[in-house]
């Protein structure tokens, strides 16, 4: 930690310095409160150690201008009393001070103090970080509620006007009603794909099952699930066995929308060559798919993997923008992150890295 010892007796703020650095902490003083204020500004310690009496600020301001100047960090203070001096100790409590050690100073007792200080701000530390991560969460789930209720509201006003449009007919010609319900069913196909795949997205992070996966093993189960449409684009899919740890129904899951997203995104005339290897990364392990296909712009990449984030280019065809997004959470579920680069043909490379159960 970095400590600022503030005393306007020399002999007493060389002690402080003394028993702070032989504690394993960096340390900063200062003769007076105006000057250690200005030090706090500048350095934002973790503990303050300050007398009571001195010129310019005094103890128990600084304490109130430390308290009053803090945002998401946590400044420990300890005071440094007369012995007995009770009703400074009460006072400097009620400024804002955590602890408080009598003069003469004893090293060891600071030593103690300064062990108590790093506990807490540690915790304070844990907490801000907690904190922004909940807003963070917050506003993305925000954004993912308003973004499924546009999606979900355009096939249900699709439903509703055909359904309307039928009973205003009266009875529409058997053309007119087949072509009703074609619409209204295709409108709510979609509004169920979009269904199962939000219940889906959600379930991935729940309990895990670590195992011992062989990569090719689970690379063929899932292009036998999606024999028909690799068979129809011509697809070849390639793999390197790996094994690796994981939870294997969620590496699937990942494994199928990422195969299905070549075959998707795949350029006009040119059959899908997919291939899939893994290897060692640290502690765990890092899985790679490549494809030939179009591609993911540097500016895109980022944003595809947000739930229901679609790039709407030409030629694409229409999704739920819930594949990446679950790959990424799988990754996240797996203690590792999702990252997309260019594949050595120009079309993309989504990397898996998974850390240790």
């Amino acid at each position: 930690m970095t400590v600022l010892v503030v005393d306007d007796d020399e002999g007493s703020r060389l002690v402080a310095q003394a028993a702070v650095e032989k504690s394993g902490h960096q340390c900063i003083v200062a003769a007076g409160g105006d000057a250690a204020w200005q030090l706090y500004q500048e350095h934002r310690p973790q503990v303050v150690v300050s007398d009571l009496m001195m010129p310019g600020l005094d103890g128990f301001d600084l304490c109130r201008a430390i308290r009053a100047a803090e945002t998401n960090s946590y400044t420990y203070v300890v005071l440094l009393t007369s012995h007995g001096a009770q009703k400074d100790v009460l006072e400097g409590m009620k400024a804002g001070a955590d602890d408080y050690v009598s003069k003469p100073l004893d090293p060891f007792i600071l030593h103690t103090r300064l062990l108590a200080a790093r506990r807490v701000t540690a915790l304070h530390g844990a907490l801000a970080d907690a904190l922004d991560e909940a807003r963070d969460s917050n506003e993305r789930l925000a954004e993912f509620t308003g973004r499924v209720s546009h999606d979900l509201r355009n096939p249900l006003t699709s439903i509703l006007g055909y359904v309307e449009l039928g009973e205003m007919d009266g009875e529409p010609a058997p053309e007119e009603a087949a072509e009703y319900l074609r619409i209204v069913g295709k409108s709510a196909g979609r509004m169920l794909s979009m269904v199962e795949e939000l219940l889906a997205f959600a379930s991935i992070g729940g309990s895990m099952a670590w195992t011992r996966l062989s990569l090719a093993g689970l690379v063929n189960d899932v292009t036998d699930d999606l024999s028909v449409g690799l068979r129809g684009a011509g697809a070849v899919v390639e793999c390197e066995d790996f094994d690796f740890e994981a939870d294997e129904s969620q590496m699937r899951v990942a494994l199928q929308n990422l195969i299905q997203n070549a075959l998707a995104y795949r350029r006009p005339g040119v059959p899908p060559v997919i291939r899939i290897t893994g290897q060692p990364a640290g502690a765990g392990a890092v899985v790679l798919v490549e494809d030939n296909g179009k591609g993911i712009s540097a500016g895109d990449r980022r944003r595809v993997m947000e739930p229901l984030v679609r790039l709407h280019r030409e030629g694409d065809p229409a999704g739920t923008g819930l594949g990446l997004a679950t790959c990424a959470r799988v990754a996240a579920a797996h203690g590792g992150r999702l990252e997309i680069s260019s594949s050595p043909s120009g079309g993309t490379t989504v990397s898996i890295h998974l850390g240790a159960p």
